[in-house]
């Protein structure tokens, strides 16, 4: 397997997320009435900022772009890895967006509805055109840049930041419980 396969797996999770989003946003524009759901909000966010960021765009950004970065690859390449890396911000900060919307709103900020909308269809807008980048127009081309050997190696730094990963998450789980108990 290429080390493009695992992060083109996890673009199914993350556009499962974003059509539950854009759903969410719809269903908030169709109905003035409507309250946005905080605990839809609340997992929407824990989802996009642990699974989406940190860990998928982690591993595009620590791992596969910083490695095509220090190589000679086409100005094509190069200018579509720098647009991917200016939606990983703008994602990020559309989440900030949100979560300070959904804060404002559970404290009872009417004006803040809007802000909740906008954002998730910012994110609704922003991620199905860039896995389609992602998958069509630069995770292929840019195996090719690679040998064999470097792809496998490429591979297992990525298993090894997923279990670095996860394991911290779950330490920090076990250490927040354990100082309680002192």
């Amino acid at each position: 397997m290429m080390p493009i396969g695992p992060l083109m797996k996890e673009h199914r999770k993350i556009e499962r997320m974003v059509a539950l989003i854009a759903n969410e946003a719809q269903r908030l524009g169709a109905d003035q009435a409507a309250r946005p759901s905080l605990e839809f909000i609340e997992a929407a966010l824990i989802f996009m900022r642990e699974y989406a960021d940190e860990c998928h765009h982690g591993k595009e950004e620590d791992i596969l772009f910083a490695e095509l970065g220090q190589r000679e690859i086409s100005d094509e390449h190069r200018g579509i890895m720098e647009r991917l890396l200016a939606d990983h911000t703008r994602g990020r900060a559309l989440m900030a967006q949100l979560d300070d919307a959904a804060r404002r709103s559970g404290k009872g900020d009417t004006e803040a509805r809007a802000e909740i909308v906008e954002a998730m269809q910012g994110v609704a807008d922003l991620y199905p055109d860039h896995i389609r980048t992602e998958d069509k127009q630069f995770f292929i081309p840019a195996m090719d840049y690679l040998d064999n050997e470097e792809k496998e190696d490429m591979m297992e730094e990525m298993w090894d930041f997923d279990h670095d990963l996860f394991t911290g998450l779950y330490e920090g789980c076990i250490t927040e419980f354990e100082s309680d108990e002192d």
